[in-house]
């Protein structure tokens, strides 16, 4: 009998550990291992473990269709894996495991134990790459290291797909019986709060058709307040979607020109982050790619809960918060907005606002998230120089002109002017109950200059 270990990968399409496993209609059991102490030690947001419970029970359910039964279990970290394996071994005669690979520097250590239990075992195992477009590792520079500037990684990397492309894994067929299992699986309870987010496979597949079908990407993705992005995020970080699947789409619509869309450099710059934290272990630990980086922020607690909170009194910087908190989400525009907000003009610990947003988004991915902190800090790989601060009302003025976005997350400001909204005078802010700015924009950013020179 084999056994298919699910992590974040949970779909059906695309899923070489599930595809190679029950390829030749042999037995097959699906595993899923939920953490919530790990979740809790890596700061991630308690609605992201429910948004992939919810999907765990899609799937168990599907894998019934497939003559697939599902073990599900809730313990509570990665150290805890071994020991469910050999609770397994002792009540099945298990033959192979199959399992995508997972690279950031907990998960590793969690496989390489269970590697070991597996070999001191005499089962065998069989590991595939699932959710990026190659393996971290595939581009280097002649010399052997890493890429530190994004556009001849990302040349590089075209060059890689073109000639190793594969078309991504269909659906496989269903086994023909189920294989009987007398083990006792956990019920998942999910409390998912934030109802707006499909679950679902198929949801998802047909979100993304969509998507590319009806939507000017190129155009439209800086635009808050427009339906310009593909909002699959949490989909990629939980697995519902791989990186493969989209491009397969990209490619049958455009041909070889999607390998210059705007889209496709984004699915990229995902790559190149997760290769980051490949290769630098060191970024999972907290720690400044550039060495030489300033780290010396200032304390000021109050602004930072302020910010937080979306009480900064800059409109376009409060609605992202808001919409963070309330969503599990942001616009990626508006990210930058507000990661540039705090770690330039506010000099707080771009490590702080990092951690915030984990706790709160539902595709709060480790690599691509520590990526866009120290881009906007000017401390991380190819990052944004320390001169180039986003002005928010300038930015606000620009992308969303006529205040709509603002007007969704920050309610107080509804009946403002589209004209006035982006910088409301002080009067309308005491009429409307609004906020202050909680910094002077000139001199907090001529601040920001004087203390990245030194």
């Amino acid at each position: 009998m084999n056994l298919v270990w699910f992590r974040n990968d949970l779909r059906l399409a695309d899923n070489p550990a599930l595809f190679h496993a029950i390829k030749e209609n042999n037995s097959t059991l699906a595993l899923f291992l939920i953490h919530p102490e790990q979740h809790q030690q890596h700061g991630e947001a308690p609605q992201k473990l429910e948004f992939i419970k919810a999907h765990v029970k899609d799937l168990c359910e599907r894998l019934k269709n497939f003559n697939i039964e599902s073990l599900v279990y809730e313990i509570p970290t990665f150290n805890d894996v071994p020991e469910i394996f050999e609770k397994i071994f002792q009540q099945l005669s298990i033959d192979q495991v199959f399992f995508n690979a997972n690279y950031w520097l907990n998960e590793v250590r969690r496989d390489k134990a269970v590697k070991q239990f597996l070999d001191q075992s005499g089962v065998s195992y069989q590991e595939y790459h699932s959710n990026y477009l190659l393996p971290p590792g595939t581009v280097r520079k002649t010399d052997g290291g890493m890429y530190h500037v994004f556009t001849p990684y990302k040349q590089k990397y075209i060059e890689a797909i073109k000639t190793q492309y594969k078309p991504p894994l269909s659906i496989p067929e269903p086994l023909e019986k189920s294989v009987g299992c007398e083990l006792e699986s956990d019920n998942l309870e999910v409390d998912l709060k934030l109802t707006e987010w499909a679950i679902g496979e198929q949801h998802i597949s047909n979100q993304l058709k969509s998507f590319l079908q009806n939507t000017d990407y190129k155009e439209l993705r800086d635009y808050p307040a427009t339906k310009g992005t593909s909002r699959l995020s949490p989909y990629f970080t939980v697995g519902v979607i791989s990186a493969r699947q989209c491009l397969a789409h990209v490619l049958k619509q455009y041909g070889e020109d999607a390998f210059h869309s705007t889209w496709v450099s984004e699915l990229i710059w995902r790559d190149f982050y997760n290769d980051l934290m490949f290769e630098h272990p060191k970024l999972a630990k907290g720690k400044a790619f550039k060495a030489d980086a300033k780290d010396e922020w200032l304390n000021q607690p109050e602004l930072f809960q302020k910010w937080q909170k979306g009480e900064t009194g800059f409109p376009l910087v409060d609605a992202g918060m808001r919409q963070l908190l309330e969503e599990g989400w942001m616009h990626n525009r508006v990210r930058m907005v507000v990661a540039s907000f705090l770690s330039k003009l506010c000099l707080i610990d771009w490590r702080l606002g990092e951690a915030h947003f984990m706790a709160h988004l539902l595709d709060g991915d480790l690599a691509s998230n520590n990526g866009g902190w120290q881009w906007s800090s000017a401390t991380g790989c190819d990052a944004a120089p320390y001169f180039r601060i986003f002005n928010p009302t300038t930015q606000s003025k620009k992308f969303d002109p006529d205040g709509d976005y603002i007007r969704t997350y920050v309610p107080e400001l509804k009946q403002v002017s589209a004209k006035e909204i982006h910088e409301p005078k002080t009067q309308t802010r005491i009429q409307c109950n609004y906020p202050i700015p909680m910094i002077d924009y000139k001199s907090a950013r001529q601040q920001a200059l004087d203390w990245f020179k030194s």
